[in-house]
């Protein structure tokens, strides 16, 4: 038994590996259709295959991201303090070899107790 626990430690980690980590800075705002709040915050993105991923961020909490058609990103949010979210992103640009930078841009609903935020999120993101 310790040696399949083992083996599923090691495979695990090397998943980590081989896979695409990223990093991303952000400009956050929210309270839309009133007074304008802005938040910089920052997350990690993990991406599981090539139209999945899994991450955080400090202003919107767990993350999950689904490719859909057009280069559009469907993003599913759970966060303590700001509730459940859903979301669209999009990637203005991307390039680099080494280390990889991209632009993006990002809609998303969140809703905690019975109240609705619209976030806009402007990103700046860094991976390998």
């Amino acid at each position: 038994m310790k040696m399949v626990k083992n083996i599923a430690i090691v495979a695990f980690a090397a998943s980590f590996m081989f896979g695409s980590v990223s990093f991303h800075l952000s400009n956050t705002y929210s309270a839309l259709d009133n007074v304008t709040t802005v938040e910089q915050g920052w997350g990690a993105t993990y991406a599981l295959n090539e139209s999945m991923g899994l991450g955080y961020d400090d202003t919107l909490g767990m993350l999950m991201y689904f490719e859909v058609p057009a280069g559009v990103s469907l993003r599913i949010s759970k966060s303590v303090a700001k509730g459940n979210g859903v979301g669209l992103g999009y990637t203005w640009w991307s390039g680099g070899t080494g280390l990889k930078t991209s632009i993006s841009t990002s809609y998303d609903q969140m809703l905690l107790a019975g109240d609705t935020t619209s976030f806009l999120s402007m990103t700046v993101g860094f991976g390998f």
